[in-house]
This record gives C-alpha cells, structure tokens and sequence, in this order.
C-alpha cells in the first residue's frame, strides 16, 4: 500500500471502529413443510418453489405506462387515468409468492377457530387458523358461505387483488360482491373496506358497476364512498338508482323520520322512492348533467389493503359532481320533505316538515303521484262501503275474448232486429189514432225547456256534498279573508266550529283526509292540499 493510501486510510472512521460479530439472524418467511402437513396435502411443487424471501425485488412484469378510459355506462366519470405506482419495490411481494402457493390447497372440514390480524397474512395464522381457512376457502368457491371471521374474509379479498392472472377480472369482482353481500350484516365494518374496492376494481378493469348485486344495499354504502358518483351513476335505470340518488343528494334521511315505523317502513320507502322517482327523472332532463366543470380526484386504488406492484396502481378520476351546487341539494332535500309530509297525511298525522323553496315542477310531480293514488284508495273506499246488491251492477274483471265479442255482436243484432220489428208496428198502430192531446204536448215541452225542473237542474251540491254556504265559506278561507268567512258562518249555521266540522267531515269521507286546520289565528286551509282545493272551488262556482 502506497504512502498516500495510508495517509487517507487515517481519516476513515470505518478502518478505525472495530469489528463486531452480529448476533441478528437473518429473517425468512419461507413456509416450513412441518405447516404443510395437516389436511389432505397435495402437491405443491419443490420445496425451492415454496421459499419466500423477504428481500424487496422489482416488480416483473408491472406496467410502467399510464392510459386514459371512458366508462361505458357511467355518465357521471368523465375520464379514468391509470398510472403505476410510483414505489420502487415491492414489499408485498412475498404474499403474491405465497397466495400462488396456496391457491389450489384445500382442507377437510374443521372447527372455526377466530383470527385476528389488522392485515392479515398467511404468516399470522396459526396451524389451526390455516386449517379453517382452506377449509372456509373451498366453501366459498362451492358457493356455502359458512361461519368466518373479519381477517378471513380480508386475506381472501387480498388473494383476489393479487392474483388478476389467476382469476379472471369479471370472476374477482363477482367473489368480492358476494362474499361483502353475504357477510355484510354479520361483519358490518366491511363496508368501510369494500366500498372503495369495489369502485377501484370497476375502475380499474373497465367493468360495469354491479347494480343488481348492491342494490338492496346501495342507499347504505353510498354515504361511505369518496366518490358517490360511481354509485349513483347509473341515471338510465331511475327507479332502481333511486334509493341511492337520494342519499347522496339530500340533506335529510326520510329513513329516521319520526313517523317510519318497522310496520310502516315498506309501504314508505315504496311510496317515496315512487313519488321522488318522478322529480330525479325531472331534474335529470332539465339539467344537463354532462355539462359543466368536472373535478378530479386521485388516490392509489384499493386503499387499505395488501398490494404487491402488480396491481398497485394510482387511479385519477374526472367525474361531473352533480350535487356540489346549492340548488340542486335543497330542491331535493325541499322534495323529499314534501313527500314525506304526503305519506304523514296518508297516516293521518298533523305533524308537517317545513318546506322551503321547492320548484313548482316539483310539486307538480308529487302531487301527480299521490293523486292517482289517493284515487284510487277512495274507489276502493267507497266500494267498500257500497252495500252488496250494488257490487253486482259493477262490471266484471275478465280478460278480452274474440269469441265472446263475436257472440255478443250476434245477440245484439237479433235484439236490434227485435226492436225494429217493434218499432215498425208501433209506428203503424200510431199513425191510424188521433194526435195526443194539447195538455200531453204542452207537458212533453216543459220537461224539455223548463229550467228549474229536477231532471235537468243542478242538484244544488257538488261532488263532496257541500251546500251553497259551506262552498262559499271554503272559498273565503282559501282566499285567507278571516272577516267574509266569520260573516258566512254567522249567516248559514251560526258557528265557524260547526261549518268547519261539517266541510272537514263531508272531505274525510268523499277525499279522504280533512282539509280545513286551526291556525295560530284563525282556520286554514292544509298546504299540502290548498292548490288543488282552490282549483276545485274555481271549477265549481263558475
């Protein structure tokens, strides 16, 4: 060694430090055969197959190119940008080695035993935990969803991430929807998981989002996601898009009204998701819902889980967000309340939401809903109430025939043949008597041409049986003039209270509900029914 290597050799702090043996052992997560040997073992190919080594590797294979999308059936993303990972290593990549492994074992049927792990992995589990794992596996795959445990449900979901060129990208989405779908209820915080996954795997892979699958819970998740627009985009379906469109674009949850009832709650998710499937359609015609500025969110996919570098990919969305504006939120949230005020004076409660600035078109829709609704109720109602011989002149419900028409065309004309016959002979029998007398002709006239004769006059009542008094008191009270309507009563029955009564009473029975409440300061009539009351008055005092 030279003079001058030496000299530098002085001032390295490593040749001067003095050498340590290590007592650390180096790690190793290979899999030992001893873990192999329960069950019914296959073959699983040579013991170098199973080593795992622990040291970070690039990724074989990854792509290292983004590329750009439309979803096909979401009109509310605009563009799906896929970019790879920006890590250098893969540091899951052991798992991908070892799911490989494990992928094809099987297990004989075995006693649940629970497992924990906040990211669990085959390494975690103990020989009893593997044992009922393989063995819940192969249930799943032969569709039995048996007893299972959150860190199971979590490492099959990770297998499925992992594993794209194992399982086809429509088979892991269809496995990832059941197995949430199945065990939702039983393990309710998988919802905070497989909401985002669901979205990422769609995204993703270019698949459609599994609306029939998520449907009966899709109002629930959609407040869960960051990107709502994926749940709630499939507009060309309103009806069943519905439940979710309401969650996410009003303010309040009909859901825990203090009036839904367990025995109450169908009859008002049916009638509200039908009346306010009228008002989304609306508001989706009238409002361009591709147009507009679009905002962009970027986030690694499947966030929360185990990825190896394969399917490690960085997701940029541009979507259309239709609910960021104001008026969009409080004309639904204005909608929804309406609604629900509907359905309490269906349930004969009082009790009213306040309602503000909600569109005329709107409440068009609603009250189109309810009224061929309640229509229909009050003839069901009032056949109700018809005594039983006056059923028998109803028409029956019987499904058309071409022969029956045919017979009955027949029948018609031998009786219309009959008649002629008839006729002709009553004519000529006519012709050779003296003309009827004056008196007789003069009657025939007046029944004709007289004005107050009871067969041709109005009757003096209208529809709801209400007097000429009670009309007058009802306009006076829709016209909110306190002074003319206590003058009407005065004159006709003597007492506001009693006129009240007696038009609330003549409603309830031909309407269906009263129309007439107190006020603070005098009687007004219901808002939910005052435009279509007025209108009603209108017609009958022309």
């Amino acid at each position: 060694m030279s003079d001058k290597n030496k000299l530098d050799d002085f001032w390295s702090i490593d040749k001067l430090v003095p050498k340590k043996k290590s007592n650390m052992q180096s790690f190793s997560s290979a899999v030992k055969t001893s873990e192999l040997s329960f069950g019914k073992e296959e073959n699983h190919g040579s013991a170098d197959e199973r080593k795992l080594n622990f040291s970070a590797y690039m990724t074989e294979g990854a792509s290292a190119e983004s590329y750009t999308y439309s979803p096909r059936s979401n009109k509310l993303i605009k563009h799906v940008t896929v970019h790879p990972t920006a890590d250098r290593f893969d540091f899951y990549g052991t798992f991908r080695k070892a799911a490989l492994i494990y992928f094809d074992y099987k297990c004989d049927k075995c006693e649940f035993v629970p497992f924990y792990s906040y990211m669990p992995q085959y390494t975690h589990m103990t020989t009893e935990q593997k044992k009922y794992y393989f063995f819940w596996r192969d249930m799943i795959r032969r569709g039995k969803y048996i007893k299972t445990d959150y860190s199971y449900v979590y490492l099959y979901a990770y297998e499925i991430l992992n594993l794209p060129d194992k399982i086809s990208r429509e088979e892991g989405l269809d496995l990832l929807v059941k197995v949430w779908k199945t065990y939702r209820d039983q393990l309710p915080v998988l919802d905070n998981n497989f909401t985002a996954w669901i979205e990422d795997y769609c995204l993703l892979y270019e698949l459609d989002f599994p609306k029939d699958e998520l449907a009966p819970f899709t109002f629930n998740i959609v407040s869960k996601s960051t990107l709502k627009e994926f749940y709630v985009s499939d507009v060309s379906s309103m009806k069943e898009a519905t439940g979710s469109l309401l969650a996410y674009l009003s303010d309040y949850d009909w859901r825990g009204g203090k009036y839904v009832s367990a025995d109450s709650s169908d009859a008002y998710a049916k009638h509200m998701e039908g009346a306010m499937e009228r008002v989304l359609s609306r508001l989706f015609s009238d409002k361009e819902i591709t147009s507009g500025e679009t905002s962009v969110i970027r986030r690694n996919a499947f966030p929360g889980s185990l990825c190896t570098h394969l399917v490690k990919k960085v997701l940029e969305i541009e979507y259309y967000p239709i609910a960021d504006t104001t008026a969009v939120r409080c004309a639904v949230t204005a909608a929804v309340k309406y609604t629900e005020n509907k359905l309490r004076a269906a349930l004969g409660v009082k009790s009213r939401l306040a309602v503000k600035d909600l569109p005329d078109e709107y409440r068009a829709e609603i009250d189109g809903y309810f009224t061929s609704i309640f229509d229909r109720i009050n003839r069901e109602r009032r056949r109700a109430q018809m005594p039983e011989y006056e059923k028998l002149y109803d028409a029956e419900d019987s499904s058309v025939s071409i022969e029956d028409a045919i017979r009955i065309e027949r029948s018609s004309w031998r009786v219309t043949e009959d008649l002629v016959r008839g006729t002709e002979a009553e004519l000529e029998f006519l012709s050779e008597k003296n003309s009827p007398p004056a008196h007789i002709e003069d009657d025939i006239a007046g029944v004709k041409t007289d004005p107050g004769n009871s067969a041709v006059s109005r009757s003096g009542e209208n529809s709801y049986g209400l007097n000429d008094g009670e009309l007058e008191f009802l306009g006076a009270i829709c016209a909110q003039n306190e002074k003319d309507a206590k003058e009407i009563a005065a004159r006709t029955v003597g007492d506001v209270m009693a006129i009240v009564e007696s038009i609330n009473e003549k409603f309830s029975d031909n309407f269906g509900d009263v129309i007439i409440e107190p006020t603070e300061l005098f009687f007004a009539i219901i808002d939910d029914y005052k435009e279509e009351i007025t209108e009603w008055i209108r017609e009958n005092t022309k």
